[in-house]
């Protein structure tokens, strides 16, 4: 099959969406050509047959103007595919959705979040097939959801013994947003630190401000820790580039994430393939976590009982830290490895097309 793929940004660097590079080579094996159209693109190895259309994003160009040369991208490829996957965004569905329709092109839209819009129910009514990673990733009910995990690059993200480090390390890894519930994470560091009297212990941060949140979010999260005297314990440490990341979870004693129930988000799955002890509240990973989901799920959300949670953790043993990562990277692997997930995405898009 020739296929569209139509995706935010394509960039290796990128922190947030440096994946779609990994899935594009991926799945360029199961396919006789991609077209990826683009916001913005960096400098990639990609496979012989993907070309890459940037809609010049990367240079500040006016959103008119974007959408004027996304069209004409559109039409001049319409010889050259017969099935469209848009990654992340309904607004990609909506779009092209009449030139979908006029050659004949089915849509395959890729959604993992809990927020339903007027604009995801429209581009799910143009879509053929929907995929997310889990029944909690995507909440409209239709029977075009097909469930496919996430992908996760298995042969990259991995366990290094040389990274570990002697002292205890709390890493979150994630966009700067109230939804990841950081403040939660502040004030149990802060309780570890000063009722537990755990000063040698390091909390970083890693990630940026994206999409909707509040002005000056940064700044309220530093200020947080400020007065709670946590500077030089808890840092910000800003954006990681993707091809970077899995260092930070080498280096990492627990990898925590405090979304609620929902999407099921890749850093949770990437902190497994490290084999790093993760601790989760979103309860769509618990059957993730087989026997350990006790330690590892996060059911009661007061801050001492998250502190504690967290001291539970760094506690193990290491014959039980050891047994506990390998057994969370074995999952990822099984259900959520890059090269499994793409060949479910492929199988997907060539029952789309009938």
């Amino acid at each position: 099959m020739r296929l569209i793929y139509i995706t935010y940004k394509l960039d290796a660097h990128d922190s947030l969406v440096g994946h779609a590079v990994g899935w594009i080579n991926e799945l360029a094996h199961y396919m006789e050509s991609i077209e990826v159209i683009c916001l913005a693109a960096g400098k990639d190895e990609l496979a012989d047959n993907v070309r890459v259309h940037s809609l010049g994003k990367e240079h500040g160009t006016y959103r008119i103007v974007i959408w004027l040369r996304f069209f004409r991208t559109v039409w001049r490829l319409r010889d050259y595919a017969d099935a469209v996957f848009c990654q992340f965004s309904p607004e990609y569905v909506i779009a092209i959705a009449a030139i979908a329709k006029l050659r004949g092109w089915p849509i395959v839209l890729w959604y993992t979040h809990r927020h339903v819009s007027w604009k995801l129910r429209l581009a799910t009514t143009a879509a053929a097939r929907i995929v997310t990673a889990s029944l909690d990733s995507f909440r409209i009910v239709t029977p075009k959801v097909r469930v496919i995990g996430h992908g996760i690059d298995t042969r990259r993200f991995k366990a290094s013994v040389d990274a570990r480090t002697d002292l205890p390390v709390i890493l979150a890894v994630g966009r700067l947003s109230p939804i990841k519930n950081y403040e939660l994470l502040i004030d149990a560091t802060a309780i570890i630190v000063k009722q537990y009297g755990h000063n040698y212990i390091q909390c970083r941060i890693v990630g940026r401000v994206e999409g909707k949140s509040p002005p000056k979010y940064t700044e309220q999260l530093q200020n947080r820790i400020d007065r709670a005297g946590l500077r030089g314990v808890i840092t910000l440490v800003g954006a990681v580039p993707h091809d970077q990341i899995v260092r930070e979870y080498q280096h990492a004693t627990v990898n925590i994430n405090l979304c609620p129930t929902g999407g099921m988000d890749k850093a949770v799955l990437e902190g497994m393939a490290v084999e790093i002890p993760t601790l989760v509240r979103n309860a769509a990973f618990a059957p993730l976590m087989e026997t350990f989901s006790d330690l590892l799920v996060i059911r009661d959300h007061q801050v001492h009982s998250v502190a504690s949670q967290i001291l539970a953790v760094v506690n193990l043993s290491q014959r039980n830290r050891q047994h506990l990562g390998q057994t969370l990277r074995q999952t990822v692997e099984k259900g959520y490895g890059q090269e499994n997930f793409i060949a479910r995405l492929a199988a997907v898009v060539r029952e789309s097309a009938g």
